[in-house]
């Protein structure tokens, strides 16, 4: 009989999984299928279903990919793939370079309410822009050149409007510093919208630009349309001063969920790979709760398939880790190895079975654009256990 749970309940049984602050890992793993591995991204870092899941975009990072040089984006060489969803939760490739000339493309969110502006299924990804290099791998210094940004665009290509991160910009007056690696993104059933900024690479300008560790943003879905015309709207800001934040979604109950990805960034981060949630009352007064959960290693996607939570790995393990209400974090288990597996996408299919996208951002690897994004199906009561 399947199980159903009130909001209150499953948050309590998913916060109480982690009752002791340590994630301590299940010995028994969630066993899922390879059904497709494509290998004709340039570092793909994240991945979205279309509102009406037909669709998977990703995004290409093209990180530099000169281990000599050190890790970088390639200015403006970065893009955005789209492919089909088939029957059997296959992808098939639309259009390898829907979206071009971007800078370091990560996560993804897709409205869930319209404004004037954009449409309810508008697709946002963000660009991070630091650490920058040129495509001869020679590092931007001028801080005048960093750009970050959030770009919306339709299922066509077409970009519907672009909300700035950088100097000057409404969001850098509220935090006081441009989000140099802004890096994932959510929606709310409100239509509010959230960023996680891991705020690094500050250092590489000239003069240094201040990063204060980065944290994550509320946008206000009744300020979206003003920012993207430039203007002054409310926003709010939760300082991390050290972690990295880095995945962000919204569960079910709409608690604001963040991870942190700590040394893989060169950060310190005491909670060791922390799992946060905050709330929009958090978002008002600024502060920022302790972690319900750490020492969970570098920790890059994450997403939610009902009250489940999934997790990546990017440094040690590079796993998945999902998290039920009712069992403690279990590693995703299937028979291949991820190289850097980062903002995943988690999607129930018509069979009552899950696909789940997994871009594989393979850092310093030579630009050949052939870099893997992973397709895995669990069986229907995977979350049961």
């Amino acid at each position: 009989m399947k199980r159903t749970l009130t909001a209150v309940f499953a948050l309590q049984l998913l916060t109480s999984v982690f009752a002791a602050s340590a994630v301590e890992m299940a010995p028994y793993p969630v066993k899922g299928i390879v059904i497709q591995v494509l290998e004709q991204f340039d570092n793909p870092e994240g991945a979205i279903f279309s509102a009406d899941g037909k669709f998977v975009f990703i995004s290409n990072a093209a990180e530099l990919g000169m281990p000599d040089k050190g890790f970088a984006w390639t200015h403006k060489g970065g893009y955005i793939s789209k492919l089909a969803v088939q029957p059997d939760g296959t992808l098939k490739l639309l259009n390898e370079k829907l979206v071009t000339g971007l800078t370091g493309p990560l996560g993804f969110a897709v409205s869930t309410v319209s404004t004037k502006l954009f449409p309810k299924g508008t697709v946002f990804v963000v660009e991070a822009w630091a650490p920058l290099a040129d495509a001869d791998g020679n590092r931007v210094t001028d801080p005048d050149l960093l750009d970050p940004k959030i770009i919306a665009f339709n299922a066509d290509g077409r970009i519907l409007g672009t909300i700035e991160l950088g100097a000057g910009s409404v969001a850098a007056k509220v935090s006081g510093v441009p989000a140099t690696l802004a890096n994932a993104l959510a929606f709310d059933k409100d239509g509010d919208l959230y960023l996680a900024d891991t705020g690094i690479g500050g250092g590489q300008f000239s003069p240094p630009i201040e990063t204060k560790g980065g944290g994550v943003y509320r946008f206000p879905i009744t300020s979206l349309d003003a920012l993207a015309a430039g203007r002054e709207a409310p926003l709010s800001y939760i300082a991390v001063p050290e972690g990295g934040p880095d995945g962000i979604q919204v569960a079910p109950d709409g608690s604001i969920h963040f991870n942190t990805v700590g040394a893989a960034a060169g950060l310190k981060d005491p909670a060791g790979g922390g799992f946060y949630r905050v709330t929009k009352d958090h978002f008002t007064s600024g502060t920022l709760p302790a972690p319900f959960a750490s020492g969970a290693g570098a920790l890059d996607g994450l997403d939610f398939a009902g009250w489940t939570r999934f997790d990546t790995e990017i440094a040690k393990t590079h796993t998945v880790v999902i998290t039920t209400p009712f069992s403690p974090p279990r590693t995703l288990q299937i028979d291949r190895k991820l190289a850097g597996p980062a903002d995943l996408a988690v999607q129930k299919l018509r069979d009552g079975s899950w696909s789940v996208v997994i871009p594989e951002l393979s850092a310093l690897s030579a630009n050949n654009r052939n870099n893997p994004v992973t397709v895995v199906r669990l069986p229907a009561d995977f979350d049961r256990f």
